[in-house]
């Protein structure tokens, strides 16, 4: 019996240990392409773990103080092995985790774990520094993985890294600018932002109205840096006094207009916008800004904006201008006229086709030359405008006209002249064009639709007036009187005058009123007759009340001092300090307190008394009124 439970022992404990033995520490490596890194820069840290009984799992960056985490990116590996019937099996997890600085600082990163079969092992904490942007030391180039004989790619651990010469050596972050020519004429004094910048220039700074500024918008990429990633929620130039044309087709990528070296740094320039820029009016007109915001790289994302320039626009020169110019028809132009046909019957039409062609701001009307006989309907109009080569606008504008013959003969059509001021020679032209004659054919029907055979339009109308008949007498009328005219002028400010004094008296009035009815002395009055009225009925306390409000009335009145609300000696020093003599102010005194008492008695007082106490007040008011 005790046999058999020492090999169930055994065996159980052979059970147990073998997945421990099986779960081996495997081979872990930890590895950073800088440890002195910028902030806001990324750095790759990358953790390979190697095992023979089954593959990681389950990899953990640990903690990341001062750092983000923004990606990682995971290559699981096997290799298989079999020497002499001995089974070698090999299970790798290559991870690369992405993490951003934050913040300066030295901070430990990790410790980075991974999983085998059910336990997780740690790997070694790295000590990472960052320091302010841009003041990193360059880093080596990352390798890109490298190709494997089994058609898979292996970790930067790979183990048959190097045993292939002829495999690509990978991508570097910062690929060294090639050999380009510089054009001096992109070349600014200073950039204008990291990696990525806008500069807008115009040809010109001042101009005439009309006259074509031509707007150029360049993006200045950094070669020495990574590409920028631009957004598409930026805004474009603003510039409403100007009618805009683009000379770049709609369709068109950003051109690569050259190479700038600037502050000893290469630039790619390529061309965003090309516009020709016609003025709408004189003075100091703006062009606004454009703005495109950069999402990558972050260390420099935000927005870049262009300059705003200020354009100085004037009228063309007074002098020498021909008759017929209208501001804004700048340029140079030229006419081309064709008649179709030249013989026609009285009351038919002919066709004029006039195209002006040029470069400029090509004009929109012409006028027609005004002749006896014909009647110029308004034309049609077709546009075929567009860019001219890289910097000019322009193209031809064609005039239809229809023209109906009114009478028969040879009928000259006269001349069409377009005046423009030509910029360029910085004096007035004028563009011409012939018409020539027609021969207009008498036609009978025609004669007999003349205006003289027409139809009269408004019937009943008398006739038409050919001589004077007369001056019209004239009845007199009122304003004719001086009368009329003095009482006009002078009645008005007269009555305003009488109405402005009357208004100002009734103010006086009412003011002199107001006064009197709220004076001290008609209070007075008021409450010595609302005293009599109370001690006249049965409330002895209200008549108590009434004879003291009309003893603090009277020292108001009488003596300038208020009363109201003084206890006991006070209502004495409040008097005598006001002139009143010692005994009068002493009388007060006391009948205000046997009014207050009887006022607040517990029995009702003796109507009697009130009366008396009446006439002692009123007795002291007269007093007061002596001293007053």
């Amino acid at each position: 019996m005790i046999q058999r439970i020492l090999v169930c022992l055994i065996a159980l404990r052979v059970l147990v240990a073998r997945p421990a033995l099986a779960q081996e520490r495997p081979q872990v490596t930890i590895q950073v392409d800088a440890e002195t890194i910028g902030l806001g820069d990324v750095v790759h840290l990358t953790m390979s773990a190697s095992s023979s009984d089954t593959m990681p799992t389950d990899p953990q960056i640990g903690a990341i103080p001062g750092f983000a985490e923004r990606g990682r990116n995971a290559s699981p590996s096997e290799t298989h092995f079999n020497i002499n019937g001995a089974q070698t099996d090999r299970f790798t997890l290559t991870v690369d985790f992405v993490l951003q600085a934050q913040r300066v600082g030295t901070f430990k990163v990790g410790p980075p774990s991974i999983a085998v079969g059910g336990s997780r092992f740690l790997a070694q904490a790295i000590t990472l520094h960052v320091v302010g942007a841009g003041n990193a030391p360059p880093r080596p180039a990352r390798p890109a993985p490298r190709p494997s004989p089994f058609g898979f790619s292996f970790s930067p651990f790979d183990p048959w890294k190097g045993l292939f010469p002829g495999a690509d050596n990978g991508d570097r972050e910062l690929a060294s600018p090639p050999d380009v020519t510089i054009d001096p004429k992109l070349s600014l004094d200073a950039p204008r932002g990291a990696n990525f910048f806008l500069h807008a220039t115009t040809d010109k700074t001042t101009a005439v109205l009309g006259e074509q500024v031509t707007l150029s918008v360049y993006a200045y990429f950094d070669l020495n840096t990574p590409e920028a990633d631009i957004s598409d929620d930026g805004r474009e130039v603003q510039v409403a006094d100007f009618v805009r044309h683009s000379l770049l087709r709609d369709d068109q990528q950003a051109p690569v207009a050259g190479f700038a070296s600037i502050a000893g740094r290469t630039y790619r320039v390529r061309l965003l916008r090309r516009w020709a820029l016609f003025p709408l009016r004189s003075g100091d007109l703006t062009i606004g800004s454009m703005t495109l915001n950069v999402l990558r790289p972050r260390t420099a994302s935000g927005p870049r904006t262009s300059e705003v320039l200020n354009i100085h626009i004037t009228e063309p020169p007074v002098a020498g201008r021909p008759p017929g110019f209208a501001l804004g028809d700048v340029g140079r132009f030229a006419l081309v006229a064709q008649v179709q046909p030249r013989e026609v019957e009285q009351g038919g039409a002919i066709s004029v086709r006039v195209e002006l062609s040029g470069t400029g701001n090509v004009p929109s009307t012409i006028a027609a030359p005004l002749r006896d006989g014909l009647e110029w309907l308004a034309p049609e109009v077709h546009d075929d405008l567009g860019p001219i080569g890289h910097d000019a606008y322009g193209g031809k504008r064609s005039f239809d006209f229809i023209v109906r013959t009114k009478r028969a003969g040879n009928l000259d059509l006269g001349e069409i002249r377009v005046p423009f001021w030509d910029p360029e020679s910085k004096r007035y032209g004028v563009a011409r064009s012939s018409l020539g004659t027609i021969a207009v054919k008498a036609s009978a029907m025609a004669a007999r639709e003349g205006p003289e055979n027409a139809p009269a339009l408004l019937p009943g109308l008398p006739a038409p007036r050919d001589r004077l008949e007369g001056a019209s007498v004239s009845r007199p009328h009122a304003d004719d009187s001086r009368l009329f005219w003095l009482a006009g002028v002078g009645g008005g400010p007269l009555a305003f005058g009488v109405a402005a004094l009357g208004r100002a008296a009734a103010h006086r009035l009412r003011r002199t009123w107001r006064t009197r009815r709220n004076s001290p002395a008609a209070e007075l009055k008021q409450r010595l007759a609302a005293a009599r009225a109370a001690c006249g009925g049965n409330d002895t306390r209200a008549a108590d009340a009434a004879i003291a409000r009309a003893l603090e009335a009277a020292t108001v009145a009488l003596a300038g001092v208020s009363i109201r609300g003084a206890v006991g000696s006070e209502v004495t020093e409040r008097l005598a300090r006001a002139g009143v003599e010692q005994q009068a102010a002493a009388r007060v005194a006391e009948l205000l307190r046997e009014c207050e008492k009887a006022r607040f008695a517990p029995d009702q007082a003796n109507v009697v008394e009130a009366h008396e106490r009446l006439t002692r007040a009123q007795a002291a008011i007269r007093h007061l009124e002596k001293r007053a």
